[in-house]
């Protein structure tokens, strides 16, 4: 029981796909106490009430609270319903308009879309971590889903741009809330098979080159277990001395500049 007594939120619950229900149900199966956060009470109520069901699921079993974080009231009001202490915040939340900030170049996003992806896929973790910092009473840790920043992808374009500055929010809070012992680090996950990824118009391209270049394979189904699992460590004690750190759970991918294949000749 990795995280027993522990309080965990999960921000960013889209569907049992997603990478936030995946590290819910761990910590939960780890003793953990979990917490989910969706952008609004219609998603919720509507949306992933009809996605729970065909999974056989009911919505009303798990505790599910809104969250725009976009809307500073709102985040203050999410933190106001939870208990003290809470241990562990996942931020699994990400969005760009796949038309313009998706699309082939830079230029095609005008400002209002490029700031609007800034602010929900980068800038909402200082946001979400200012207002936890006041129920993480005894130290935790914080974790940002991120995906390889050192690399350019075909059409990721401007969220490619947004999760390199997500990292640096997350080196930057874990310089100011390290004195709170509370850590902050990323997990930077190989491409996984969800409802964000289909909104992204090279995921196939990128799905497809990925496990002949990991040193060890990648599934885009299954792996989503392992970044659960890498979650499950940097939420609990055994990362406690582990900050600032961008983890890669990614099969290798990252550490590979070209592939070698001994059959080319």
């Amino acid at each position: 029981m990795l995280l027993a007594g522990k309080r965990i939120l999960c921000m960013g619950l889209l569907d049992t796909r997603s990478v936030a229900w995946v590290v819910g149900q761990k910590a939960a199966a780890a003793g953990a106490e979990v917490i989910y956060a969706v952008q609004n009470e219609r998603f919720r109520d509507v949306l992933l009430r009809r996605s729970f069901k065909q999974e056989g699921l009911d919505v009303d079993d798990y505790r599910i609270l809104p969250c725009d974080v976009t809307r500073d009231e709102e985040i203050t009001a999410l933190f106001d319903r939870l208990e003290e202490p809470l241990d562990g915040l996942v931020h699994s939340i990400a969005y760009a308009n796949p038309q313009t900030c998706l699309a082939e170049t830079l230029f095609d996003a005008p400002r209002a879309d490029v700031l609007q992806a800034f602010e929900i896929s980068a800038a909402s973790l200082a946001f979400v971590a200012g207002a936890a910092r006041r129920r993480m009473t005894r130290g935790g840790s914080i974790i940002g889903l991120t995906f390889d920043s050192e690399h350019v992808y075909p059409s990721y374009n401007w969220m490619g741009v947004c999760k390199a500055a997500l990292e640096g929010v997350a080196r930057y809070l874990a310089r100011d809330l390290g004195p709170s012992g509370i850590r902050v680090n990323c997990l930077s996950a190989g491409p996984m098979r969800t409802m964000a990824a289909t909104k992204i118009p090279g995921f196939d391209a990128i799905n497809q080159a990925w496990p002949a270049r990991s040193p060890i394979g990648w599934d885009v189904v299954e792996d989503r277990h392992a970044v659960g699992d890498s979650a499950l460590y940097l939420l609990s004690d055994l990362s406690r001395r582990v900050t600032g750190e961008v983890l890669h759970v990614d099969g290798g991918f990252h550490s590979v500049g070209l592939r070698f294949d001994p059959d080319a000749g």
